[in-house]
C-alpha cells in the first residue's frame, strides 16, 4: 500500500513538471523602443535593466503557444492559449531597457514592475496591477483588480471600477479615480491630482506644492482630506446636498447656489495651493 502511495506520488509530480513549458528568448533591443506584452492568466513581471537587449523567460502550460517577435525599435509577444475561455496560468518575465515603452494586457494575470524609468500603458480585467519605481508616466487600469503605485512617477493616470486605487509618493501630475472601490493615498505630494469617485471612499493624507492643485470630486463617497497644518491652501468646497462645517477658518459657509447644500471659499495659512 505505501508503495502505491508513492508511486503515484511520484507521476504527479512527473506529470505536473511536464505540464509546463519553459520560454527563455532574447534580442537586441534599443533603449527606448516599444515593447507589447498580451498574456490572459497568471503573472507579468517587468523589470528594468541598463542593456541595450531585451529578454523574456518564465513557463507557459503545456499545449499553450509563445510567440514573440520583431526588430530592435519595437518589438511584441503574446500567449496563445489552447482554450482561451479556460486559459491556464503562465509565467512571464521581462528584462527591458530601463526607459523603454512598455504596454502589457491581461485578463486575470497580475502586473508587477519594478526599476523601471520609461512608460508603461497597463490594463487588465481582475488581475492586480503594482508598480514600484519612478517611471516616466504610467498609465493602469483595472476592471475589478486593484492597482497599486509607490515611487516618483511624473505622470500618472490610474483607473478601475471595483478595485482599490493606492498611490505612495511624489508626483508631477496624477488623475486617481474609481467607481465603487476605494481611493488610498498616503505621504503623496502633487503637483497636480484629481481624485475622483462615485459612490467608493476616498482617504487622502499629502501635500500639494505651492502653485499646484488638487481636486476632489466623488457622488456619495466618504472623502478624507488630511494636509499639512500650516500648508497654504485656498479652499474652495461645494456640496448639492450635504452640509458643510466650517471649523479651520472664521469663514462662514454659503448657501448652495440651487437652494440646498452649501459653498465656502477660504484660506488656510498664506494660501498659494489649490484644493477644490
Amino acid at each position: 500500500m505505501k508503495l502505491s502511495v508513492i508511486w503515484l506520488a511520484l507521476v504527479l509530480c512527473v506529470a505536473s513538471a511536464g505540464a509546463q513549458t519553459k520560454v527563455d528568448k532574447g534580442m537586441k533591443f534599443e533603449k527606448t523602443a516599444s515593447f507589447r506584452v498580451y498574456s490572459l492568466a497568471g503573472t507579468v513581471r517587468v523589470i528594468g535593466w541598463n542593456r541595450d537587449s531585451l529578454h523574456v523567460r518564465g513557463s507557459i502550460a503545456r499545449g499553450d503557444q509563445f510567440h514573440m517577435g520583431g526588430s530592435p525599435t519595437g518589438a511584441k509577444m503574446f500567449v496563445e492559449n489552447a482554450d482561451e475561455r479556460n486559459p491556464k496560468d503562465a509565467v512571464i518575465e521581462v528584462f527591458a531597457p530601463v526607459r523603454a515603452k512598455i504596454w502589457v494586457k491581461t485578463a486575470s494575470g497580475s502586473v508587477t514592475v519594478t526599476s523601471f524609468l520609461g512608460s508603461l500603458d497597463i490594463y487588465t480585467v481582475s488581475g492586480a496591477i503594482s508598480v514600484t519605481g519612478n517611471p516616466d508616466d504610467v498609465n493602469a487600469e483595472a476592471i475589478d483588480g486593484n492597482i497599486k503605485l509607490s515611487g516618483a512617477p511624473r505622470f500618472v493616470r490610474a483607473k478601475s471600477a471595483s478595485g482599490k486605487v493606492e498611490f505612495s509618493g511624489t508626483c508631477d501630475d496624477a488623475t486617481l479615480s474609481t467607481v465603487s472601490g476605494a481611493v488610498n493615498v498616503e505621504r503623496g505630494i502633487f503637483e497636480r491630482a484629481r481624485v475622483e469617485s462615485v459612490t467608493g471612499p476616498i482617504h487622502f493624507d499629502g501635500s500639494v506644492a505651492p502653485g499646484g492643485s488638487a481636486v476632489f470630486d466623488t457622488h456619495s463617497g466618504m472623502t478624507d482630506i488630511i494636509l499639512p497644518s500650516r500648508a497654504g491652501t485656498d479652499i474652495s468646497l461645494v456640496t448639492i446636498a450635504g452640509k458643510i462645517a466650517n471649523t479651520l477658518t472664521a469663514t462662514r459657509v454659503q448657501p448652495g447656489r440651487y437652494g440646498r447644500g452649501g459653498e465656502l471659499t477660504t484660506t488656510n495659512a498664506d494660501g498659494g495651493a489649490q484644493l477644490t
